[in-house]
């Protein structure tokens, strides 16, 4: 005898797979961890910016003070230079052998030397001179001498 086979066909036992379809831009494990990535480049490009813009105004803020200074110190050579040529300008005022002996008859009140004033003398070689001094000028010397040693004691 044969027997027929036992056939199932409950709607139950039967599973069928779940449809699956794929879409695209889907969310992943990753999608929060792209987002806060994304989030530190912006906040990255924003600071290197805002160095940049802070780097720049300091770099304007020095090259103003240093015009400054060099504007200060273009003052100080232009009134250098006039100094210089005023005090050129009276050097050869002075310089000149016309005023040179105006200044010294009229400020100083110096006169022309007589010729008739000037003795030359010549010396030999082995010729000495002696002077003869007189009482009151040994006291004087010997006065000196000893306010010199005085004075040398003093010193450390």
């Amino acid at each position: 005898m044969t027997s027929a086979a036992y056939q199932v066909n409950n709607a139950q036992s039967v599973r069928r797979a779940p449809r699956v379809r794929v879409v695209r831009g889907g969310h992943f494990h990753f999608g929060r961890a792209k987002e806060f990535m994304r989030q530190i480049a912006s906040v990255l490009v924003i600071v290197v910016f805002l160095a940049l813009i802070t780097a720049i105004v300091a770099g304007q803020a020095k090259l103003t003070e240093i015009s400054g200074d060099i504007d200060a110190k273009r003052t100080e050579l232009a009134d250098a230079q006039t100094t210089y040529e005023y005090l050129s300008g009276k050097m050869d005022e002075i310089s000149n052998s016309a005023n040179i002996d105006e200044v010294a008859q009229s400020r100083l009140g110096l006169v022309k030397t007589d010729p008739s004033q000037v003795t030359y003398l010549r010396l030999d070689d082995e010729s000495i001179i002696e002077k003869s001094n007189s009482k009151t000028d040994e006291i004087l010397d010997g006065l000196y001498t000893a306010a010199l040693s005085l004075i040398g004691s003093f010193e450390p």
